[in-house]
């Protein structure tokens, strides 16, 4: 496969703040950029590194020749372009032939295992023909102008967008292509074109097949203050093994605020996860949100399980470096206010506003903590009343919908595992606050599990959540609305098998940490003796 590393840019603006040198070889933690990339390129099995780098000085061209002599496969042009996309296109003869290629930016970081896992997708999606590209995205949003990347629930890009409220994933400057993309950049660049955003957006309209890969995190060195950022990053996540080689797990239980009447089993199904991991020799540190320490030591942890919703741990959670489950944005998003916006754009079936059956009203800030957060009321008169009720709790922030006559059910799923289950409260009897009455017993309406299954599925992956459940109202006629959504239920009727689903979908985060690379490549002169 062949590699391309595009490093045509000016650097003003990190310039503009003092530092001097070309941004190919600024310096993160002791290498410079671009020979941190190529280094990631030939641990990922790179027969061909193609560079283009700025004629604006020959720093880099002179770098990069060195490199070529000490037996790097380097090829390099030097020309200043208007845009990257224009940088692509003088790359564009060397990428010709039948291979895919991956290009990167050359101030992109990104955790090299990560990378390598990403390679091995693509020249598997490459080689059975399933996709022309694979794009690396995250969820970590750090940039001035981020280009967001719509997909579906398979991670098939289906848009690129300059803005979204309820973004997901933004492009991450890591392209896999195969040369048939080529055909796009040409016709690009003679429309007069510029700028990345648009050529991958016209790949979209040529009806390239287009993937998403997702990384934990990926970082710009755009401006000074960016550099300490990116070596933390990497710092860390070159300790990120213990010297056993084993992977460490930390574990969090929810507040107990959280888990009205489910304190034990909430607890019991993330120790059925922790047994799991333990059983394969992983090393797992359990602790209760409520008692979690601000200067507890993060560097020790390969991945975090999280149940927590508190707003402090949802905070800390986004400043770690290792993947967590589920992710503090995406729990963030599960407060009723956010989720009904959420479901009403993505078309998911919900209750009407109106009805002639009763109201229910329901905090919109956070999830249910006592039986008075969620009301069902007879009629408007009585709705009103409850408001009222609310705001003086100081509770302004509220979802109200129509009650829906038919059966309750009660969903829980691992997304991306094929885990998915469905129970009839009412037939067991288990309940948390009783609201199950008020739809009376199950009559076991014919309707579509599947279908459920797939609304279930494509919300869990808008929101972000992996682990999920949620209920659901099944009319008379086979229709249904969701009516509740949430990250990581109990999962009481279903533990064991929910167990083994979310350790399943852990595999591929503890699969392959972070490895070292002892090819040296050296570091570039600096400005004095150049």
């Amino acid at each position: 496969m062949k590699f391309a590393i595009i490093a045509a840019g000016e650097g003003s603006r990190l310039a503009d703040e003092g530092i001097l040198l070309p941004k190919p070889l600024v310096e993160i933690g002791g290498q410079v950029m671009i020979d941190r990339i190529m280094q990631i390129f030939l641990d990922s099995g790179a027969t061909e590194i193609n560079v283009i780098c700025n004629q604006l000085t020959t720093l880099v061209s002179d770098h990069l020749e060195a490199c070529r002599q000490r037996g790097i496969p380097v090829r390099y042009v030097a020309k200043t372009t208007a845009s990257s996309m224009h940088s692509l296109f003088e790359l564009a003869p060397m990428l010709e032939g039948n291979e895919p290629f991956v290009i990167t930016t050359v101030d992109t970081i990104f955790r090299p295992d990560e990378f390598k896992d990403y390679v091995s997708e693509w020249q598997r999606l490459a080689d059975s023909g399933e996709a022309d590209g694979l794009m690396g995205v995250t969820d970590y949003i750090d940039d001035e102008k981020p280009l967001y990347v719509q997909t579906d629930s398979q991670l098939r890009i289906t848009a690129f967008l300059d803005a979204e409220e309820h973004p997901h994933y933004i492009s991450g400057g890591i392209y896999g292509l195969t040369p048939r993309a080529l055909n796009t950049l040409r016709t690009c660049i003679d429309r007069g074109e510029s700028r990345m955003r648009n050529f991958q957006r016209a790949l979209i309209k040529d009806d390239l097949r287009l993937r998403a890969y997702p990384f934990t995190k990926v970082l710009d060195i755009d401006h000074a203050s960016d550099i300490p950022k990116a070596e933390e990053f990497l710092m860390h996540n070159s300790h990120c093994t213990n010297h056993h080689g084993h992977s460490t797990v930390l574990a969090i239980l929810r507040a107990e605020c959280f888990s009205p009447n489910s304190v034990e089993q909430d607890r019991a199904i993330l120790m059925a996860v922790v047994r799991r991991l333990q059983g394969r020799g992983c090393t797992v540190q359990v602790i209760s949100e409520e008692e979690l320490p601000h200067d507890i030591n993060t560097s020790v942890f390969d991945l975090v399980l999280s149940m927590g919703r508190l707003p402090e741990t949802l905070a800390w959670l986004k400043t770690l470096h290792v993947p967590v489950i589920n992710k503090p944005l995406g729990v963030e998003r599960c407060a009723r206010s956010v989720l009904q916006n959420i479901m009403l754009q993505e078309h998911v079936p919900v209750p009407p506003t109106q009805g002639n059956c009763g109201y229910w009203l329901k905090r919109g800030d956070a999830a249910a903590q006592t039986p008075e957060d969620v009301l069902f009321t007879a009629d408007e008169q009585a709705l009103q009343s409850a408001i009222e009720g609310f705001r003086q709790r100081d509770i302004s922030d509220y979802v109200i919908s129509a009650h829906i006559t038919g059966d309750l059910v009660k969903f829980y799923g691992v997304l991306g595992t094929g885990f998915f289950r469905l129970f009839y409260p009412t037939d067991d009897g288990m309940s948390k606050f009783g609201h199950e009455a008020h739809n009376g017993p199950a009559h076991h309406y014919a309707f579509s599990a599947n279908h459920l299954q797939k609304t279930a599925e494509r919300l869990a992956f808008r929101v972000g959540i992996t682990v999920y459940g949620g209920d659901a109202i099944v009319r008379p006629d086979g229709t249904f609305c969701l009516i509740d959504f949430n990250d990581w239920p109990s999962f009481s009727r279903c533990r064991e098998d929910a167990a083994d689903a979310i350790v399943k979908t852990l595999r591929s985060a503890l699969a392959t940490l972070l490895k070292v690379s002892s090819v040296p490549l050296g570091r570039a002169r600096s400005a004095k003796n150049s």
